[in-house]
C-alpha cells in the first residue's frame, strides 16, 4: 500500500485541482506531466516498483539531499520525495512530496 503526503500545499493543490489557481509558475505541460508522475506513484504497490519505470529517471539523491529520492517531471523539473517504510511488518511506503 502506498501513501502519499504532500508537504507542499501548492503542489497538493496543483495535483488535486489539476491546474494552478492564481500564480502561473509552471507551463500547462509541466502541470500535466507532474500529475501523471504522481498518478504513477499512486499506482505502485511497493516503492521498489519505481525502478521498472525507466522514463522516471528514479534516483537516490546524495550530499545535502541524502535520504531523499527524485523522479523527473521533464527535462527541467523533478519531484523530490522521501520514502518511509513502516517497520511493523506491513509493506507500506509513504512518499512525502
Amino acid at each position: 500500500m502506498i501513501i502519499i503526503r504532500f508537504k507542499n500545499e501548492y503542489l497538493k493543490e496543483i495535483y488535486t485541482q489539476g491546474k494552478e489557481r492564481d500564480k502561473r509558475l509552471y507551463d500547462e505541460s509541466v502541470v500535466k506531466s507532474f500529475i501523471r508522475k504522481v498518478d504513477i506513484l499512486f499506482s505502485l504497490n511497493y516503492s521498489q516498483e519505481l525502478i521498472q519505470f525507466k522514463s522516471l529517471y528514479f534516483e537516490f539523491l546524495k550530499k545535502e539531499l541524502k535520504g531523499f529520492c527524485s523522479i523527473r517531471v521533464n527535462g527541467k523539473y523533478c519531484i523530490i520525495f522521501k520514502i518511509i517504510k513502516e517497520k511493523d511488518g506491513k509493506k507500506l511506503s509513504k512518499f512525502i512530496i
